[in-house]
């Protein structure tokens, strides 16, 4: 999805003007850092908030796409099973929450083989993105997209061992990638879930904990040399790779059952 030359362009340019901003307001830039919390703060509330004051009035209803009715749905009241950590297969999906190839890949192979290997895996959803000199994190689709990532981040911090929680709910705003991160379908998919929205609001705030988590996300990919959204690493190594539509360097196969039968291979072997 992020040819190197298309997000070096992306990173330089100024971002389009956000859904809830208006014309009078100053332009932001995709970038976020430690110097620019306040920003943020400003932006997520702007977000988050100030649409229920704009559109009072004439509320519209956008159910999460992922819901349970939609394939790979799985239920969060489901317990997972108590496993040793250190016998799990590390599992591994690197994204951008507002690329179409990570839609693709969820949806199609991540959330399928997660239903049939959720007790095998220390599964982790990491997002990609760029720190510069200054530790400023640049989002390649903008702003929008690095709220989306650290609200992802936030659910699995709430959530820490409840994949069942945290990537239904990161895969229900996917579904939905081009409105993210409308309040709507953030509290839908939270509700869905069940995962409180105040708790969500409140860790990607100034005062929260969702900058320095989206910070480390991006350094971890960028250290596991991962450029493309959807990257899925298997036991520390690449296992397959949706770009464009199309998977590609896939090790044994791109389909659920391959994923599967590969999980499945390590954990016997641990």
């Amino acid at each position: 999805m992020d040819e190197k030359n298309s997000m070096e362009k992306t990173y330089s340019r100024k971002s389009a003007l956000p859904v809830y901003q208006t014309k009078l307001d100053p332009p932001l830039s995709n970038t976020y850092g430690r110097r620019s919390r306040r920003s943020l703060a400003l932006y997520a509330t702007a977000t988050f908030f100030i649409f229920l004051i704009i559109t009072y009035g004439f509320p519209v209803s956008f159910p999460c796409l992922y819901s349970q009715s939609s394939p790979g749905y799985w239920s969060t009241q489901s317990n997972i099973p108590s496993t040793n950590k250190s016998s799990l297969v590390p599992l591994e999906a690197h994204i951008m929450s507002k690329c179409p190839d990570a839609k693709t890949c969820l949806e199609e192979l991540v959330v399928p083989a997660m239903q049939q290997i959720v007790d095998k895996v220390d599964f982790r959803l990491s997002y990609i993105g760029k720190v510069d000199d200054d530790g400023m994190i640049h989002c390649m689709h903008g702003p929008d997209e690095c709220l989306g990532n650290m609200l992802g981040l936030c659910a699995n911090d709430l959530f820490p061992n409840n994949p069942k929680i945290s990537l239904g709910f990161s895969t229900c705003l996917t579904m939905s990638y081009k409105r993210i991160p409308s309040r709507d379908l953030v509290e839908s998919c939270a509700l869905e879930h069940g995962l409180p929205f105040d708790d969500l609001n409140a860790c990607i705030s100034e005062e929260g904990k969702g900058l320095d988590l989206l910070e480390a996300s991006v350094k971890r990919s960028a250290e596991a040399g991962v450029k493309k959204s959807c990257t899925v690493r298997v036991d520390g190594e690449q296992w397959c790779v949706m770009d464009g539509g199309e998977w590609k360097n896939c090790k044994g196969g791109h389909e659920v059952k391959d994923l599967v039968a590969e999980v499945e291979r390590l954990y016997k072997a641990e």
